[in-house]
């Protein structure tokens, strides 16, 4: 497969139609359906390597080797984060106030390191995204594009057959790249805590990909279940097209910038500078550059060629060509509560990173599976979507809480930010809207001691109010961007996760849970009251890597960076389409939300050149 990959010669100083960067979901995605036209050229540049039969990509468990690791991580870091302490600990010993972002590095970017979750968003949540000014950007156009992305098959076997595989036919897609399925090896918890939100009044629904999450469902993922791999976007939707003569993909070449020349009122992308082997090279686009580089990357390669806020562009003596003060605003990223974990009962047989690798477990799965046993690895399936008055008793409280800071700083918000928020305002309202996600997570990060069974129940932010800033930090293309989430800045953000925490410990303290359960480990019997709760949570927060916003797909006199073209403003031939254009982040699990933004974005493009 490496021989089918361009060599540097067949890219620098020639030019392509199109100059695709970085291979992430979105890049493969727009390449691969660009370069079916015979007559239309594509490169594809990453700054990673390729990683084909790389068991660290293909078993779906391998990420948990894979992060932090600068081969297959980019292992960017946050700013302090001044509300909030996670639990990793300076060299020093004391708390540390950033973050580590993992994302993927190398041909399929985070589809290649992603905890596998196949996951659409609500309705609701799409169409928002058309109501802040884009039209055509509704549910759906998107329901049409994302089903093209997969192909759903039924898994062979599975390990507990009571945790229900339920979809409608009608919902998933049946002819597109990437196969997706239902994970064979689940933890088993998953059913257990499905019985108790079930007796707290939590539905079981039987489609959780057709644009209605509230309840409680097994999740689909990106594995394929004739092998047991992992399905990524590089096996999906380039390596089938490696032979493509009219597609030329390059691995280990590091994008500085897009060059451009100004053309009347508006700049002109000429090609893209980058880094191989040492050495600088261009290639040249004769149509556009395509920067799917991913919520991060992509505003920095922007400002890196000249186009974003002037006042973040001149002290970093990087000449403006555009002066577009909304590049690396408006981001958002899902937050997740990572400490209500439970030693469970060892007589029930739970499969978690731990105990799978005892050989009795080992065995009992390869003689459920028999032939079709493949890699034995674990993924996370167990997914419960809730609105806020599902989970919480404070929840209309909570809401005239937000109403009133909204209104009280009304003069203070930008008009695009003000839309948002009454947006975000009216999904928090709708009672069939969910706010919050709860994953079932039978990984034990930290494990001490023999294997022993360890569940996490960790609920995450669906909709954040808070809003930070992605910037370059220097001209130099190798120096990380700033990153700032700015997590926590607006209240309602902690005070959903403190009442979605005495929600779970509401579900796990009697009934189906508690018969398998042996203790609440974190937070623990110590922490009682809803002030110890409020504090616990701020010293156990993490992000789940689910970023976007900082291209805002917008009219640019709200906020916006791109049009609903995706084309960035004031230049005529650049675009973006990964997720940092979506303006408003969704309740769920960002890969299937992108492969869908991607497969719209080709048709557009398509559209706008006739091919």
């Amino acid at each position: 497969m490496e021989q089918k990959l361009a060599k540097v010669t067949d890219v620098a100083q020639k030019s392509f139609d199109f100059v695709v960067v970085g291979p992430s979901v979105s890049g493969c995605t727009i390449a691969s359906r660009l370069s079916e036209n015979p007559n239309v050229s594509v490169a594809l540049l990453e700054a990673g390597n390729s990683h084909f039969d790389d068991p660290l990509v293909s078993v779906p468990d391998g990420w948990m080797q894979q992060v932090f690791d600068p081969e297959y991580d980019w292992v960017f870091r946050t700013t302090t984060q001044e509300k909030v302490v996670n639990n990793i600990t300076t060299p020093s010993g004391g708390p540390d106030k950033s973050f580590f972002w993992s994302r993927g590095k190398g041909l399929g970017g985070s589809s290649a390191l992603n905890f596998l979750f196949w996951t659409r968003p609500q309705r609701e949540e799409i169409d928002a995204v058309e109501a802040l000014g884009n039209p055509g950007w509704n549910w759906e156009r998107y329901f049409a594009a994302a089903k093209r992305a997969e192909t759903f098959l039924p898994s062979p076997a599975n390990n507990f057959p009571e945790f229900r595989e339920l979809y409608n036919k009608d919902s998933v897609g049946h002819s597109g790249p990437v196969p997706i399925s239902f994970c064979r090896t689940v933890s088993g918890a998953e059913l257990y805590f499905q019985k108790a939100l079930e007796a707290h009044g939590v539905k079981t629904i039987d489609d959780g990909l057709g644009g209605s999450l509230t309840g409680t469902f097994k999740a689909a993922a990106n594995i394929d279940p004739r092998t047991g791999t992992r399905s990524t976007a590089a096996t999906g939707y380039i390596v089938p097209a490696l032979d493509r003569p009219n597609l030329k993909v390059l691995t280990a070449a590091y994008v500085n910038r897009v060059l451009t020349k100004k053309e009347d009122d508006d700049v002109v992308a000429t090609g893209v500078e980058f880094e191989h082997g040492g050495n600088v090279h261009v290639v040249h686009a004769a149509k556009e550059v395509i920067l799917c580089a991913s919520t991060v990357k992509s505003p920095h390669i922007l400002e890196l060629s000249g186009i974003g806020n002037r006042n973040v562009l001149e002290p970093l003596g990087i000449p403006v060509q555009v002066d577009l003060p909304s590049v690396g605003e408006n981001l958002q990223d899902h937050l997740i509560f990572t400490s209500c974990v439970f030693k469970m009962k060892e007589e029930h047989g739970f499969v978690t990173s731990e105990t799978i690798t005892l050989p009795e477990v080992q065995a009992k799965l390869r003689s459920i599976y028999g032939e079709a046993a493949g890699p034995l690895s674990l993924a996370c399936t167990g997914v419960t979507f809730l609105p806020l008055h599902t989970f919480s008793d404070r929840a209309d409280e909570l809401i005239e809480k937000v109403e009133k800071r909204i209104e009280q700083n009304a003069d203070k918000l930008s008009p695009g930010l003000k839309e948002q928020y009454e947006l975000q305002l009216k999904l928090l309202k709708d009672k069939n809207v969910p706010d919050l996600e709860i994953v079932v997570f039978p990984v034990n990060v930290h494990p001490a001691g023999p294997p022993k069974p360890h569940i996490g129940l960790l609920p995450s932010i669906g909709h954040p109010f808070s809003r930070g800033t992605i910037h370059a930090s220097s001209s130099d293309p190798k120096v990380q961007p700033t990153i700032d989430p700015n997590y926590l800045a607006e209240e309602i953000d902690i005070d959903i996760l403190v009442e979605s925490a005495k929600f779970i410990r509401k579900v796990t303290q009697d009934g189906p849970w508690k018969d398998v359960s042996e203790a609440e480990l974190i937070p623990g019997a110590n922490i009682t009251t809803d002030e110890q709760l409020h504090e616990f949570v701020k010293t156990n927060v993490s992000t789940t890597w689910h970023s976007s916003g900082t291209c805002s797909l917008a009219p640019k006199e709200k906020g916006g960076v791109v049009d609903t073209h995706l084309k960035v403003y004031g230049t005529k031939n650049i675009r973006v389409a990964d997720l940092s254009i979506l303006p408003l982040l969704t309740v769920v699990h960002t890969q299937a939300t992108t492969y869908g933004i991607a497969e719209q974005a080709a048709d557009i493009i398509k559209a706008d050149h006739s091919i």
